[in-house]
């Protein structure tokens, strides 16, 4: 009896032993950098990415300062970056194995140039600049107008400049570099298209090198008004034409749109949420629609519109009956699977203001009106879409977020991608207590959620949004509190 009493009690023992170890194993490993305190002119950051050297971050406002961190996250190197006759700031950072290269305009009497400048592990020029083309413009505008996009691959780099003439977008010239600094193109696409046009336009560089331009065709222009007409643009390396595809949609675009290249399939995919004009005048989404095409011969492979259902609504607001319609959500992202079929996100978002009264120090009969910005972000939905379009799984991450007066930047979510699950980061409050939380989904849509930390334990004011995934199995996100910047290093 007693035997058995002392082989139970150490059966028990093991288990609780291995239980504890099971949790050891499965919590992530953390890592925090030294604050650094950030100045007046440069009191932005962005991380940047990961090389040999380490982890490298980007101070900027006024002036560039580029900082790198060994993987222990000690500060290795730190350097101002200010380039003879360098016009506005560095217009991009590539990484190398080792150092990195600065993307710059430079401008003297002759004209602005596009520079390419390889930089050593600390930063320091290494090697002669690169001229990559001319920017013929005034420089205050050359240095807000020149935009970038690089190829998931990182061995294409496309800079893309538009050239406006009044109120009208005249033409935009397009620039691809390869990883070597070669020019592999140079194209001019003519337009004329209003100018607001350029801020919903996307852009997108292939892993082979091809570029595409989608515009959004006003109904006018499209000479319709039912449905959705989009102007997609293709340049190919070593063709000098560039190719004119239109994409249209039989229902009506409601919020932004998602375009990209599927590299895998040779494809490119356009999604986003649509409204239905023929219920009501208030604008609402009332499902998605999901369109793929072959890159190379333009044809369609899936175009598929779907509805949201009365289960989706009861799942997503637990109201019985409630209509089949959004209105706060918006795609934040599309993850394209292997099989040519796509994972679509949405967040929803919702901007309101109140007003506060208070007494005027200046007058003290008189009170004082202040609007506060208001933002929420709430709950996360994702529909797993085969490649015909057809929906395999959807579910629902519960989250809710709500601050004022910080332009949402410490809400929303990171995605982090291990190709057999997605990991979805966020605060479950948006304050110095919060929780770092995460919503892990595996291929087949199953959702778990998990704590990850404690803010106040690490003392950071963490920005998921901002973070970066530098591994597979590793991410890194900034901390700002109390004007002090940190990195905070998970690894899974």
């Amino acid at each position: 009896m007693i035997e058995n009493l002392k082989t139970k009690y150490k059966l028990i023992f093991f288990l609780l032993l291995l239980a504890v170890s099971l949790t050891a194993m499965a919590q992530p490993h953390l890592e925090i950098s030294a604050p650094t305190k950030l100045t007046g002119k440069a009191s932005r950051f962005k991380i940047i990415g990961k090389n040999q050297d380490g982890y490298v971050v980007r101070f900027f406002g006024s002036t560039d300062v580029l900082q790198s961190f060994s993987s222990d996250l000690k500060l290795l190197a730190t350097r101002t970056i200010d380039f003879k006759n360098q016009i506005g700031l560095i217009q991009h950072l590539q990484l190398n194995k080792t150092g990195a290269t600065a993307f710059y305009l430079s401008g003297d009497k002759k004209g602005i140039a596009l520079i390419a400048q390889p930089l050593s592990t600390r930063f320091v020029e290494n090697g002669k600049a690169v001229a990559i083309d001319s920017i013929f413009d005034k420089p205050d505008f050359a240095s807000v107008n020149l935009r970038v996009k690089q190829s998931l691959n990182q061995q294409y780099t496309l800079f893309y400049y538009p050239y406006f003439r009044g109120e009208k977008i005249e033409s935009i010239l397009f620039m691809c570099v390869d990883r070597a600094l070669h020019k592999v193109y140079t194209r001019r696409l003519k337009l004329d298209r209003p100018d607001y046009e350029i801020e919903t336009a996307r852009f997108v560089v292939a892993n082979n090198g091809c570029a595409y331009a989608i515009f959004l065709n006003s109904k006018e222009k499209a000479n319709h008004t039912h449905g959705e007409n989009f102007s997609v643009y293709k340049m190919v390396p070593e063709v000098e034409d560039i190719y004119e595809t239109q994409i249209a949609i039989d229902k009506s675009l409601f919020g932004n749109f998602y375009f990209d290249a599927d590299n895998v399939n040779n494809n490119v995919v356009l999604s986003g949420l649509f409204d239905d004009d023929n219920i009501t005048n208030e604008p609402a989404a009332y499902g998605f629609f999901f369109t793929s095409l072959n890159a190379d011969s333009g044809s369609l492979n899936a175009v598929k519109y779907t509805a949201f259902n009365a289960d989706f609504m009861q799942e997503l607001t637990g109201r019985a009956n409630q209509e089949p319609r959004l209105f706060t959500f918006n795609i934040s992202n599309v993850i394209l699977r292997n099989d040519g079929g796509a994972l679509i996100v949405a967040e929803s978002l919702v901007k309101d203001s109140r007003e506060t009264v208070f007494n005027s120090q200046f007058s003290p009969t008189f009170n004082s009106i202040q609007r506060i910005n208001i933002y929420q972000y709430n709950d996360i939905i994702a529909f797993s879409l085969k490649p015909d379009g057809t929906v395999d799984w959807h579910v629902t991450m519960r989250k809710k977020q709500a601050s004022e007066e910080d332009n949402g930047i410490f809400s929303s979510f990171l995605t982090v991608n291990e190709r057999d699950k997605l990991r979805f980061l966020y605060l479950d409050e948006i304050s110095t207590a919060a929780s770092l939380r995460e919503y892990v989904m595996n291929s087949s849509g199953k959702v778990t959620n998990n704590n990850l930390l404690y803010q106040e334990n690490m003392d950071v004011m963490l920005l998921p949004k901002a973070g970066k995934q530098v591994a597979p199995d590793e991410v890194v996100l900034p901390s700002y509190l109390r004007n002090q910047f940190r990195i905070l290093k998970i690894t899974f």
